[in-house]
């Protein structure tokens, strides 16, 4: 007989147990009025066009970027250029010789007008620059770019890289 009750107890026990369980674990389904995903913050969007003018080589977007003001700054390579015609007449310098160029990020964050973006550059250029001429030199390159955003103005206050050069020199050497 204790054995029948416990058996009434527990099937009536159990199905309300394993609900309430579930409640916690099963989220809840999207209200059709909800967007699918999230907008991607206006800091990371301004980011990404301008890392699409910068890797696509369009100097008239880029120039509407900068501003007097702006810094251009890769620590690693100790080169730091300030105002967008300096900035201008560097990247035309050091774009003559780029084939294609690319950045694919592993990821972006944002902390309000400060955008961190982690990937890899992706180079291909003439050999005479890195002193092998006739060569097609491809090099992919990690790193971290950091923006400061004026985002009122829509331009970049501060570009700073820290590139990973010892993976380049690498790569060049097999090259």
């Amino acid at each position: 007989m204790p054995a029948l009750i416990l058996a009434l107890v527990l099937a009536l026990l159990l199905p309300s147990a394993a609900w309430a369980a579930g409640a916690d674990i099963v989220p809840d389904e999207p209200d059709s009025t909800e967007p699918a995903e999230a907008a991607v913050p206006e800091a990371i969007r301004l980011s990404q066009e301008y890392i699409l003018a910068l890797t696509g080589r369009n100097y008239n977007s880029l120039n509407r970027f900068y501003s007097r003001e702006t810094v251009f700054e890769d620590k690693t390579a100790s080169k730091k250029v300030t105002g967008a015609t300096d900035i201008l007449t560097f990247l035309r310098r050091i774009h003559v010789y780029t084939l294609s160029y690319s950045f694919e990020p592993d990821h972006v964050f944002h902390s309000g007008s400060l955008v961190v973006m982690i990937g890899t550059y992706r180079y291909r250029s003439r050999g005479d620059l890195f002193g092998k001429p006739g060569k097609t030199i491809e090099l992919t390159i990690p790193g971290v770019t950091t923006l400061e955003l004026d985002m009122d103005e829509k331009q970049i206050k501060k570009h700073v890289d820290l590139l990973d050069y010892d993976a380049m020199r690498d790569q060049l050497s097999s090259q």
